[in-house]
């Protein structure tokens, strides 16, 4: 870009990634709130989020690294080693506080948990989180022994959702098949409704899809603020945002989009057909 193109660039940065300005984000995270989501993480928590995935990024693709492929050339530094392979997305993880980290996984929730441990050629090597919530039976007249209790538990792979097959599930499905919470309401909301209350069921469901929208939208605030940082150039920036796109992308399955920030990036950005600036700036924003 020229000098005229990369301010006109910034001036028209309307900052939606400083989420608490961010009114159509907050909005719908208040509807969502009032729909029944069990937030758990605050707006301050989302926001150092965004703030430590840029800064992560920053440092895993520096200046003189993108500016090497450019075709400039540090010759003090032609011996330092590229640290990106190293700052992968598992690295990032295990650096981030508690509810960020769980955000991140975006692992099924409820009111119950527990940790269970992993078996191989009969020796434990390590354990998995697991949750458990109660269906309750709507005929409670006759739930009068052992057998018959007006509630059965449901246990889940915090991560995946796999519901463990036991003999009170196997009662209200007709496969073998491994199935997954979301699956099983489907099939309760389906033939169940007027025999059982599953409404801790719905909450986990409905706190899942929430918890990954709200991933989704975080995720695709971050790769605007990479595009927008003040400490590089938009060409840089651009290329940075699409790295941290496509690699979270591939770690955990994501769908984030580059539409936004390709629509930002290849905007018209001249002042004027004559604009006599018409050679690259390399100047960062102050």
């Amino acid at each position: 870009m020229t000098i005229a193109q990369t301010e006109k660039f910034y001036q028209q940065d309307t900052r939606d990634y400083e989420i608490e300005k961010n009114q159509e984000f907050l909005n719908w995270l208040k509807n969502t709130i009032v729909d029944g989501y069990h937030c758990y993480i605050s707006i301050e928590e989302l926001q150092n989020l965004i703030d430590s995935i840029v800064n992560w990024y920053e440092i895993k693709y520096p200046e003189r690294e993108l500016a090497y492929y450019e075709g400039t050339r540090y010759l003090d530094f032609q011996d330092i080693k590229r640290i990106s392979q190293v700052m992968d997305v598992r690295q990032l993880f295990f650096r981030l506080p508690h509810n960020q980290l769980c955000l991140m996984e975006c692992g099924y929730r409820a009111k119950g948990w527990g940790q269970t441990p992993i078996y191989e050629d009969g020796k434990e090597v390590g354990s998995k989180i697991q949750i458990f919530m109660s269906i309750s039976k709507k005929n409670k007249d006759n739930c009068n022994t052992f057998r018959t209790l007006p509630f059965f538990l449901i246990h889940a792979d915090y991560i995946t959702g796999e519901v463990e097959k036991d003999f009170e599930i196997d009662e209200y499905l007709n496969n073998s098949e491994s199935i997954k919470l979301d699956e099983l309401l489907s099939i309760f909301n389906e033939k169940y409704s007027d025999k059982l209350d599953f409404t801790e069921l719905k909450e986990c469901i409905y706190d899942h899809n929430a918890d990954m929208e709200l991933r989704h939208r975080i995720l695709q605030l971050t790769a605007l603020k990479l595009l927008y940082s003040k400490n590089t150039i938009p060409e840089r920036g651009y290329e940075r945002s699409k790295r941290f796109i496509n690699e979270f992308n591939k770690k955990l399955g994501l769908t984030l989009s580059t539409d936004e920030i390709d629509e930002i990036m290849y905007r018209d950005y001249n002042y004027s057909k004559n604009s006599k600036n018409n050679y690259n700036s390399g100047i960062k924003r102050r």
